[in-house]
């Protein structure tokens, strides 16, 4: 952890030291090459770096001085959830500023009620802040994150991650049973006025993945990519384990199309995000609604097949209501 932090904290210092220096020529530049059609997104793409640096800064700083201050005393855990809520909170308008992008949020009213455990679609950078923005923050419930170990080198995830109780998973196999007990425990040692919440397919979707996918040697695993095209399967590890030390949590599933274009930072250039609907829809399963730990696995598959179905949906402009 320590020579970790060693490189990405002076390395977000100087690379923002550096941007302050050459803001202006790189604007100047990005406005130029938006002008060609492989790059039309080029400005917006910039300006949302200098910003997700700015905002790393301030993130920083804030958990800095909750250290300082706040470290003995009782509510330091809620104040450095504050600070996770502010950033993420912040590059979501940013990032809507930035690329002009209109948000319509359906399944309101599955978002009420006593805390979730939240399983999100992944399919975009971006998509990392939706538990956060839509359910943790406005509802004022103290998400518990599940993430994968890589964004440890994302100096405010890394630093406030570390202060709450989050997990990083290694996706790397070498000790996926640890990783599940992880799971478990976080799962099982939520407080009562706190949520949880995971990706189950433990990586973004891409066209890519999921053709790469569909040549597997499981002829399950090809099976479901042809019955979930915009999906990748989920994750049963992780998954199960949340289900099965669950304390009491209802779960609440998040289903979004619109982040595509935002899969990688390169394809930011394309300018395809600009303008983008993201449209999200929710729906809730009561605890007492979920089946035995036996039968988790179908009750999984079955609400991807519905993840799946409001997806098409969305990505038509159909109602999901």
């Amino acid at each position: 952890m320590l020579l970790r932090r060693l490189v990405t904290i002076p390395l977000l210092f100087v690379t923002a030291a550096l941007l302050a220096i050459l803001a202006l020529p790189l604007l100047i530049v990005a406005s130029a090459i938006s002008k060609l059609t492989w790059a039309k997104g080029a400005t917006s793409a910039l300006l949302f770096v200098l910003g997700y640096v700015y905002f790393q800064l301030g993130g920083m700083r804030r958990l800095f001085f909750t250290w300082l201050l706040h470290r003995n005393h009782d509510d330091y855990i809620d104040r450095n959830r504050a600070v996770q809520y502010w950033w993420a909170n912040s590059l979501k308008r940013w990032v809507q500023h930035c690329f002009r992008l209109r948000f319509q949020l359906s399944g309101t009213e599955a978002l009420h009620g006593r805390p979730c455990m939240v399983f999100p679609r992944h399919a975009s950078l971006a998509d990392t802040v939706v538990p956060i923005v839509f359910y943790g923050s406005p509802q004022k419930v103290r998400l518990r994150y599940v993430l994968k170990r890589e964004l440890l080198w994302d100096p405010c995830l890394d630093v406030g991650g570390n202060r709450v109780p989050c997990h990083f998973v290694d996706r790397s196999g070498q000790d996926s049973q640890g990783a599940v007990r992880a799971v478990r425990a976080l799962t099982a040692g939520v407080g009562e006025v706190e949520g949880i919440a995971m990706f189950p397919e433990g990586t973004r979707y891409t066209p890519k993945k999921a053709a790469k996918l569909a040549q597997s040697e499981k002829p399950e695993l090809r099976a479901m990519i042809e019955r979930w095209p915009n999906l990748l399967p989920p994750r049963m590890g992780g998954t199960l384990a949340m289900l099965e030390a669950n304390p009491g949590l209802d779960i609440l599933f998040i289903a979004h199309s619109g982040f595509e274009p935002a899969a990688e930072l390169h394809e930011l250039l394309s300018g395809a995000w600009i303008g983008a609907d993201i449209r999200l829809h929710c729906w809730r399963v009561k605890f007492e609604d979920t089946p035995e730990a036996s039968k988790h696995r179908e009750f999984i598959l079955a609400q991807w097949d519905q993840m799946q179905t409001i997806v098409s949906k969305l990505a038509a402009g159909e109602s999901c209501a």
